[in-house]
């Protein structure tokens, strides 16, 4: 693409000389404006642009055009003689030309951006030093993706579909993506020295914003390591990139863009400029997520294919125009330093890349061969607990992490999920049953022949496993077992407790014995229906253990939109799918069924009522829910009646009080909580660890139950109120 650069030198005190020359081609020609002719110019697209609730873009584009234009008929000129592949726009930054909409001008016929032939690429230029791009190389575009998703920040985004349609969209490319999955900067900046290899772009989603008061620097709401908000400059995520910046920055964030206080005060993408950044994406004004989403796929599609960033930027406000429709295509600005980037890998010709495996193939029913988990486009949330098991994961002196929960709560689903956020394990996943023969079986495939000698001698399990991981060590391999449904290796003891059959323990003993004196990398992911202890106490502290809780809140609400009957244009009886999600109580798996059953054809609102309770009850027996209650003593039982009086989690001290007329009653939670049959969700600084029973259950509570929430109500108020208010 040729490029044309405009830029504003400053001549006589209230006067100043707009220049312009195609590169390659001399001198430059110049019109000398007045001073206030740019100021008038911002301050108008302040109150038709950036205030406006419908501004008129073709008028304001037009407008842009003709002053840019100027009687010289400089942009028209340089449009007609650009024949073939386009033309960038390189409008310098300087006299607040940065903060004026480009991206809209219009010709009086279409906007430029969406012309054919050819197509103008307006970019915001910064006049500084870049050294040569890296080389050329066939091989896949590499990004970095990091969601921010903050406690209390609302609106809660749908990150989760955003990578989703980027991954589906360039299936079919060469595009290896891979996810930082804290939100932080300073996790960012841990992954960033991590890796070596450069990443072409890194793509950041979620809330940009301005301060309202001075200095108005622009920030991006980020997390802290405990989820927490945390509002990051961009001299943070510089500090990240100094001596390796991605070829390409996408903030995919409301107002990354825009400069602040009216133009004066530079945007986020331009600070980042400023610092050393090559190529900064930003958005000129609060953004549809919708749009977001659509963009960077797009691009990377683009991108991926060879495309230069002028070329892939451009094809990019064509497919928003006219395919997608959106009103808001308009925002998207690009900020370069010197150049614009050319190609960031090269056009694959006929050579075919092969995607890794989704680590969902690796979970199949063995008689059905069915998946198991939830796709990357049917994932959501889990966000907290992904963040937390894979922090334990990454621990030095961490062997694993045992995932735990009743049925159908996603589990393995989340295994599948930490296995996609940990591409550079080889990944070995054995379904129920564990025996010697199996694990060898499974971890042979990921062997050479010298290891395999190994696996095949006289040595006990447990040494050839550490002989076997040694190996591996020394070639930089790294393995994580995931053992998938693990309660089949379980049995209950009179009393009700499950606990490790006999054969079982010595395999599991063996495996993370292995691990842990292999002194590698390696891990294991054990997702299993009950907490269970292991007979050595060296191994169960170095095994992070947390149990998975059902859908609530904002969760829940994405879960539901990707399910056709409970979406709110799905045409279903709104009374059905408010029944159908409290029969379903959050778990995912009866949600999935209870949806299917509302898609049925046919029935009347008496026969799907019918169907839904046919379902709770059998997917209560499938979870063996009913079994294991009987098992358990009366007054365990008795506590989880109890606790059907508060609707969501409390504070375990709440449930304790409660239920302070049960004999050994912490005895009693601690193993209700082990076995899945009392959610417990992570504690936190204010509430401690929050509890709630499942309704799943099927448990009806006591007789005397209007005293019962009288009580509970109260003791929820001295807690929440009045010992808050002392506060």
């Amino acid at each position: 693409m040729q490029t044309l650069r405009i830029q504003l030198k400053e001549d006589q005190r209230d006067r100043v000389e707009l220049r312009y020359w195609v590169e390659s081609q001399t001198p430059s020609e110049a019109q000398f404006l007045n001073s206030s002719q740019i100021a008038d110019l911002v301050k108008e697209q302040k109150s038709h642009y950036y205030l406006a609730q419908h501004p008129q873009l073709r008028e304001m584009g037009q407008k842009l055009f003709c002053w840019l234009d100027g009687e010289g008929r400089w942009l028209s000129r340089a449009i007609e003689d650009c024949h073939q592949g386009g033309l960038i726009l390189a409008i310098a930054t300087h006299q607040n030309l940065a903060h004026l909409p480009w991206e809209l001008l219009h010709d009086g016929t279409s906007f430029l951006v969406e012309g054919a032939n050819p197509v103008v690429v307006p970019v915001r230029w910064i006049e500084r030093k870049t050294p040569p791009p890296p080389a050329l190389e066939a091989r896949p575009l590499q990004v970095l993706f990091m969601a921010t998703s903050p406690e209390t920040v609302e609106p809660v985004l749908d990150f989760e579909e955003e990578e989703a349609r980027i991954l589906a969209q360039t299936q079919e490319m060469a595009v290896q993506v891979r996810v930082e999955e804290s939100g932080c900067v300073a996790e960012l900046g841990k992954l960033w020295k991590r890796y070596l290899q450069r990443f072409d772009i890194f793509h950041l989603t979620g809330h940009g914003d301005i301060q309202r008061q001075e200095p108005y620097y622009p920030y991006f709401i980020t997390e802290t390591e405990t989820g927490d908000r945390h509002d990051a400059f961009a001299p943070e995520f510089a500090e990240v990139f100094r001596h390796r910046w991605p070829q390409l920055i996408f903030l995919s964030g409301c107002r990354t863009g825009q400069a602040g206080n009216q133009g004066t005060v530079l945007s986020m993408a331009e600070t980042l400029i400023q610092e050393g950044a090559r190529a900064v994406l930003g958005w000129g004004l609060p953004v549809l997520p919708t749009t977001a989403t659509v963009a960077a796929a797009h691009l990377y599609q683009e991108l991926a294919a060879g495309c230069s960033l002028g070329e892939g930027l451009g094809s990019t406000y064509r497919y928003l125009l006219q395919k997608e429709k959106v009103k808001d295509w308009h925002l998207l600005r690009l900020y370069v330093r010197g150049d614009c980037p050319g190609a960031l890998v090269e056009p694959p010709g006929d050579y075919h890349w092969q995607p890794p495996q989704p680590p969902q193939e690796q979970f199949l029913d063995p008689l059905t061969h069915e998946v198991r988990v939830a796709t990357s486009e049917e994932f959501v949330g889990r966000r907290r607990y992904l963040q937390r098991y894979l922090r334990a994961l990454k621990k030095p002196q961490s062997i694993g992490v045992l995932i735990y929960g009743i049925g159908g709560v996603g589990k393995s689903t989340v295994a599948a999920r930490l296995l996609e956020r940990m591409p550079e394990y080889e990944r070995i996943v054995i379904y129920r049953g564990l025996d010697k023969e199996k694990l060898i079986n499974k971890l042979s495939p990921q062997t050479n022949e010298t290891e395999l000698e190994i696996l095949e001698g006289n040595l006990s399990l447990k040494q050839h496993l550490i002989n076997c991981l040694q190996i591996l060590n020394s070639q930089k391999q790294q393995l994580i077992f995931v053992l998938d449904d693990f309660e089949a290796n379980l049995e209950p003891t009179a009393h009700g407790k499950p606990v490790l059959k006999k054969d079982a323990v010595k395999v599991l003993r063996d495996l993370l014995e292995a691990i842990a004196q292999s002194r590698g990398p390696h891990r294991v992911i054990i997702t299993c229906r009950y907490d269970f202890i292991f007979p050595d106490p060296t191994l169960n502290r170095r095994l992070y253990r947390e149990p998975l809780a059902a859908l609530r809140g904002e969760d829940l609400r994405k879960k539901c939109q990707r399910l056709e009957s409970f979406k709110v244009d799905s045409g279903v009886d709104a009374g059905l799918q408010e029944r159908a999600k409290k029969v379903a109580d959050g778990n995912p798996r009866l949600l999935e069924e209870l949806n299917k059953i509302l898609q049925t054809s046919g029935l009347t609102i008496g026969e799907i009522t019918t169907q839904m309770q046919k379902a709770e009850e059998q997917f209560r027996v499938d979870i063996l829910a009913e079994k294991l209650l009987n098992q358990q003593d009366k007054d365990l039982r008795e506590i989880l009646r109890l606790g059907l009086v508060f609707e969501m989690p409390v504070p375990r001290s709440a449930f304790e009080e409660l239920c302070s007329q049960i004999r050994n009653r912490d005895t009693h939670i601690s193993r209700a909580i082990s076995l899945g049959l009392l959610e417990t969700i992570q504690s936190t600084p204010v509430d401690g660890e929050l509890l709630r029973v499942s309704r799943l259950l099927g448990l009806t509570a006591p007789e005397n139950h209007e005293s019962l929430y009288n009580q509970g109500a109260n003791i929820l108020y001295r807690m929440w109120v009045e010992e808050w208010t002392k506060k």
